[in-house]
């Protein structure tokens, strides 16, 4: 028996018990202590790796991309296949499979890989063990033809509801794995800090608490009970850790970066997935504080295993232990930065992704005895139980569920993309109540680049790792790989409209605000009675969408201005964006702004609804929206004394409905003036509010709960949110609805710098709308501020 036996048995079994009773949260249809969690390894699987020979086991840690066994025309080049199996005993592969940049269906993928499964299979070794295929899944199975495409992350954010996480993972998984793929790189739960930053769009927003919900419920919903549930597939938290406040606000660069920071608003989202039973995680590309996370003992070792006690199994990003020689330039061979990657780390599989030098690499390190069989044999017990909790190791396994295959594109998927959307779509203005769209409306002019084609509503992440493009910049991926399957913004609009109301469409300038037909538009525009302008971002992923300058195209700027100025009906600007752009001028040019994020190939439909008032948009900004170009790292937490100037604040967005927050109320008490001590240590209270509809129309409210700590020995934030709800109140109505506090939600890192350690003494603040209640905190282990 290997030597993680007997202590890993007994860690595994304390953190996993104690996980299930320490959190009763539900989401979607299954009480939490229903879902799996990664934990114990097997005693088969501990017997397994007694009798396998190193070069099977290092081959298990091996990730290679598909293009090295799948030529252009999308054939399978079985030799290559063999070569990697028989000679290196790869473990995994990962990514799309396409013909000629034309993705397969579920049907087509399935006979792929388990064509792949069958050649590994073939070959001679100790046991048959199959690959894991792993897919990029952020938005539903978007690399396979037919699917049901979600909104972004972001749009899920904005929507501020998990049963919207849940349901799109639960579609997700089950569209994935009847293509024979049993695990998703997703969730992405990063915490966009930089607005500039590329990869905004698919995160959950900027806060801890809200990233920490959606990512659990997706969680929930991409695993379910994956050890035995054959829909289901291994989630991926990722990127560990710090991602998403790059110094510069380019993809990739480093981040400068306070411990407590990290702690207290990187970590809470990670460690939410942990507690949800997260399967697998993925580390980040980036260095934080000069030192590299994928080579860090400090992040991937003392804190996610120790600290965190993830339990999982660890992947790296795209080349990233090779980047340690190429890019971060802190191993001067590539054998060098297996050995910090491997020996310092916990990382248990290497996303090579495009060569076999990581296995060339490992091979001689143990050799030289710079990596020991143990540090080996740990990683591939993660990898074997992983591979056997989603079925694997079964008698057939790796074969796909033919029956499922049949469910993709179903139209219940389809609702719930279409709900989605419709949740998420958020009214920053409403001049004059523009909206909805009057009777006294006839005649709808839209325009612009992102109205006539689902690109644009689906940005990157789409059929294509860079999204479909008109220009085509990285191959071969349009709208038509859609299949029919949306509806683009002038096709809602015509399908929703009144009897009786026109709807037409000039593209007027391009996606760079360059004029196409605008001298046109601006006279067509004189017949009608108001212009909706449809505009945005190119489609973009990662890298390729670094900017330099977070406003909108200066040419998109000036036509919707010279527009404004040459007409004097109401013109309606729709924002489809990865992240907050600038607006500069647009903001005042415009009488109503509907902000949709990346809404889906299905967005077209919901915009379509909220404009003609067929739905009441409900969606919050999750984030800070920036007024400046300078402004890239704002955020609604920012510590209590900096300059704070923003467009719009974190949770603005307004509703057809009017909504009257009254009455903030403690145990049944109505004098909110009198103090309530919190005692550190006891059980929680319940503070409630009442909101009422002051509006003959019904609608949804998301009620947002922060907490403030005026004064403490650490700058406190200006406020934190610590709980939210999504309420329907009809007409006329009014709903009470509670939250519970105790004085765990002002914990932080402190002086000591022990992370979320410290609750200081002193007056608090709970805030509901423009209530506030006023607590005051006891802990009878220190003394006041």
């Amino acid at each position: 028996m290997i030597s993680i036996t007997k202590s890993a048995l007994i860690v595994s079994l304390i953190s996993y018990v104690t996980a299930i009773l320490n959190d009763q949260h539900t989401y979607g249809t299954l009480e939490y202590s229903a879902y799996d969690r990664p934990g114990l390894i097997d005693l088969d699987i501990l017997d397994m790796i007694d009798k396998m020979t190193v070069e099977e086991k290092i081959g298990q840690m091996t990730q290679i991309n598909q293009d090295l066994v799948l030529n252009a025309d999308g054939k399978l080049n079985r030799t290559a296949v063999k070569h990697y199996a028989k000679n290196y005993y790869v473990g995994s592969y990962l990514n799309q499979l396409a013909r000629d940049g034309d993705n397969y269906d579920s049907a087509d993928y399935a006979k792929i890989i388990e064509e792949i499964q069958e050649i590994t299979l073939s070959v001679n070794s100790t046991f048959k063990i199959p690959i894991i295929y792993g897919l990029d899944h952020i938005h539903g199975a978007h690399y396979v033809a037919n699917t049901t495409i979600f909104p972004h992350g972001i749009n899920i954010a904005a929507s501020f509801n998990p049963e919207l996480a849940y349901e799109s993972a639960s579609i997700t998984a089950r569209d994935t794995r009847a293509a024979g793929v049993q695990w998703t790189f997703a969730p992405v739960l990063d915490i966009p800090v930089s607005k500039q930053w590329p990869r905004v769009y698919e995160n959950y927003g900027e806060d801890p608490h809200l990233s920490s919900i959606l990512g659990a419920a997706a969680i929930r919903g991409y695993q379910g009970k994956y050890k035995s549930d054959r829909t289901k597939v291994a989630a991926c938290m990722k990127h560990f850790i710090a991602y998403g406040a790059p110094w510069s606000g380019q993809d990739r660069d480093s981040t400068v970066v306070s411990d407590r920071t990290v702690n207290d608003y990187f970590v809470p989202g990670f460690q939410a997935a942990i507690d949800a039973g997260v399967a697998t995680a993925m580390e980040s590309y980036i260095d934080v504080n000069g030192e590299p996370v994928v080579s860090s003992n400090k992040y991937l070792q003392k804190l996610l295993r120790e600290k965190m006690n993830f339990e999982g199994m660890l992947v790296t990003d795209w080349k990233e232990i090779e980047n340690l020689h190429t890019t971060h330039r802190v191993a001067a061979t590539h054998k060098e930065a297996v050995r910090m990657a491997i020996a310092d780390t916990s990382i248990d599989m290497s996303m090579v992704p495009q060569d076999v030098i990581f296995f060339d690499s490992m091979m001689e390190l143990v050799k030289e005895g710079h990596i020991t069989i143990d540090r080996i044999d740990e990683s591939v017990a993660r990898l074997l139980q992983l591979k056997k909790d989603v079925g694997l190791l079964e008698t057939d396994g790796w074969k796909a569920n033919r029956e499922l295959q049949k469910l993709t594109g179903h139209k219940d998927d389809v609702e719930v993309a279409l709900n989605a959307a419709r949740e998420s779509l958020t009214l920053l203005k409403n001049e004059n109540n523009t909206l909805p769209l009057n009777r006294d409306v006839k005649k709808v002019l839209v325009i612009g680049p992102t109205g006539n084609n689902f690109g644009h509503l689906s940005g990157g992440w789409t059929i294509d790792w860079q999204g479909p493009t008109d220009d085509h910049w990285h191959g071969k991926v349009n709208d038509s790989q859609f299949y029919e399957k949306g509806i683009s913004i002038i096709r809602g609009m015509q399908s929703s409209a009144p009897d009786g109301v026109q709807v037409e469409y000039m593209n007027g300038f391009d996606i760079n605000g360059v004029n196409d037909n605008m001298d046109k538009v601006i006279e067509a525009s004189k017949n009608f009675d108001v212009v909706v302008v449809c505009i945005g971002e190119h489609v973009y992923s990662e890298l390729p969408g670094n900017i330099h300058d977070i406003r909108l195209p200066q040419g998109q700027i000036d036509q919707v201005s010279k527009l404004s100025k040459s007409t004097d009906i109401p013109l309606i600007t729709v924002l489809l964006e990865g992240r907050p752009r600038v607006m500069n001028t647009i903001q005042d040019d415009s009488d109503a702004i509907l902000l949709a994020y990346l809404p889906g190939p299905w967005g077209g439909k919901a915009i379509a609804e909220v404009l003609f008032g067929q739905v009441n948009p409900s969606g919050k900004l999750p984030y800070t929206y920036p007024k400046y170009a300078g402004d890239v790292n704002l955020n609604y937490w920012r510590p209590i004394s900096d300059v704070w100037d923003p467009l719009y604040e974190f949770g603005h967005g307004l509703s057809y409905s009017k909504f009257e927050y009254s009455n903030i109320t403690y145990l049944g008490q109505d004098n909110k003036k009198s103090m309530q001590s919190l005692m550190v240590g006891e059980p929680e209270k319940e503070i409630a509010v009442h909101v009422t509809n002051n509006s003959p129309i019904d609608g949804k409210e998301t009620v947002l709960m922060y907490v403030k700590q005026p004064f403490r020995r650490v700058t406190p934030p200006a406020k934190l949110l610590k709980g939210f709800k999504k309420v329907f109140i009809p007409a006329g109505e009014t709903k009470k609805v509670a939250f519970t506090v105790n004085a765990e939600l002002f914990k932080y890192t402190g002086v000591d710098d022990i992370s979320s350690d410290t609750i200081d003494n002193g007056p608090v603040k709970v805030l509901i709308g423009e209530q506030e209640f006023d607590f005051n905190i006891v802990n009878e282990f220190i003394q006041s501020v």
